[in-house]
């Protein structure tokens, strides 16, 4: 067995002889993260369920007509709605300012009079847009509409025309949007910002105890002074980092496809076709493959790179502030079409780590992956871990580095 066999064995073993290695690395990625998704989604989906039964109330003021009552009868057929009365237009916004009303509605004094001369009427719907799960301005707008659309046909009536006299065009849209295409939209990017995550905290503290931790301690000059070469060394350490955080990579994938592939063979006839076809789309074994083989490197050169800043570090504490600043180095490329779904990834693009992942995530779940773009992202990646563990090694080859303090 070489030396660097036997340094990679034993830095191996005293990191997973710490139990925050192990929940770092095996307990949160596979366990802990499903979990807190599932609650999420559980937790936002029965709320949008309540919401879907809720009864709203809705302030209203109005001077008493024909119109008017009209409009209101409509909102009182709504069981969906609870009409408040008010007595002015101050009373509907007080209610809605102070949450005693979902949603307020105000006719002017002339709004029967300007429907009867052909003219056009304001309503004034108050709100607070804050709830966005709220369906009582949705509600009341759709019965204002049916109203407008009663008024006008009895326009059309009364001049004796046709409605397709005032609509001249009708516009038919279809959309041609794929169940992979959506997933991938939604998913996409939402999937390799996890990933990133989970990599990234899987060799985090593995690099910061491999190397500002061992220079704290006293044992990295020990290390130092004995026949081990740097080359020994480096890739006894970048190897265990690394590991560390492939390990994470694929205990990440592992707790996002088990529970899916449970969900998709045991609960598929329990939820609706929309979900199931999102489903079908994510557990496709190319896109996950695809993902898996661009996480490799980049775990390598994120391990890689983390223990250069590391070993560069005085302190554990020193390092740790320096890796929380490089983590936004990584997160924020991840987290650009995360925001802006619409994003298309060119040649520029496919050469950014962790933005080409993304990208390329929402593209292999979608089905319409670029393989030359995908093999120019693989490809840089590789040569940034060979950078990365050039740099690695010019710390460890530098005395002053090594004996900084």
């Amino acid at each position: 067995m070489t030396k660097w066999q036997v340094l990679f064995l034993k830095e191996i073993k005293h990191l997973f002889r710490d139990t925050k290695t192990i929940i770092q690395t095996v307990v949160i990625p596979t366990f802990i993260t499903p979990l807190f998704i599932g609650g999420i989604f559980y937790y936002v989906g029965s709320i949008a369920n309540e919401e879907t039964k809720k009864i709203y109330d809705v302030s209203f003021y109005s001077e008493q007509n024909i119109k008017s009552e009209s409009l209101l009868k409509r909102l009182n057929a709504s069981d969906r709605i609870t009409i408040i009365n008010e007595d002015t237009e101050e009373g509907v916004i007080d209610s809605v300012s102070n949450d005693l009303s979902e949603v307020g509605i105000v006719l002017p004094a002339n709004f029967a009079k300007k429907l009867d001369t052909n003219s056009n009427a304001k309503v004034t719907i108050y709100s607070k847009n804050i709830d966005t799960f709220s369906q009582a301005e949705n509600i009341v707008t759709n019965t204002i509409k049916d109203f407008e659309e009663e008024e006008r046909a009895t326009r059309l009536i009364d001049l004796n025309l046709d409605e397709d006299y005032i609509n001249p065009i009708s516009i038919d849209q279809e959309d041609l949007t794929t169940e992979e295409e959506s997933a991938g939209s939604i998913f996409g990017a939402i999937l390799a910002l996890f990933f990133v995550m989970y990599v990234m905290s899987g060799s985090m503290y593995p690099a910061i105890d491999l190397g500002a931790g061992e220079k704290e301690r006293g044992t990295m000059e020990t290390l130092i002074s004995t026949n081990i070469s740097s080359v020994d060394i480096i890739i006894g350490k970048m190897l265990s980092v690394t590991t560390s955080a492939v390990l994470t990579a694929i205990f990440s994938m592992l707790g996002f496809a088990i529970p899916l592939l449970v969900i998709f063979i045991f609960y598929a006839d329990s939820i609706n076709e929309y979900l199931f076809s999102l489903l079908s789309a994510i557990i496709n074994p190319v896109a996950l493959l695809g993902v898996f083989i661009l996480i490799i490197p980049l775990s390598v050169f994120m391990g890689a790179f983390l223990l250069a800043i590391s070993v560069y570090a005085k302190t554990p504490k020193e390092a740790g502030l320096l890796l929380g600043n490089v983590l936004i180095v990584f997160i924020v490329p991840c987290y650009i079409p995360l925001i802006n779904p619409g994003l298309e990834l060119d040649i520029i693009g496919a050469l950014i780590p962790c933005y080409n992942l993304a990208l390329i995530t929402n593209n292999l779940i979608a089905g319409t992956v670029d393989w030359f773009l995908y093999g120019v992202a693989l490809v840089s990646t590789i040569v940034y871990c060979c950078i990365a563990i050039y740099i690695t090694y010019i710390m460890f080859d530098d005395e002053n580095v090594i004996f900084r303090s």
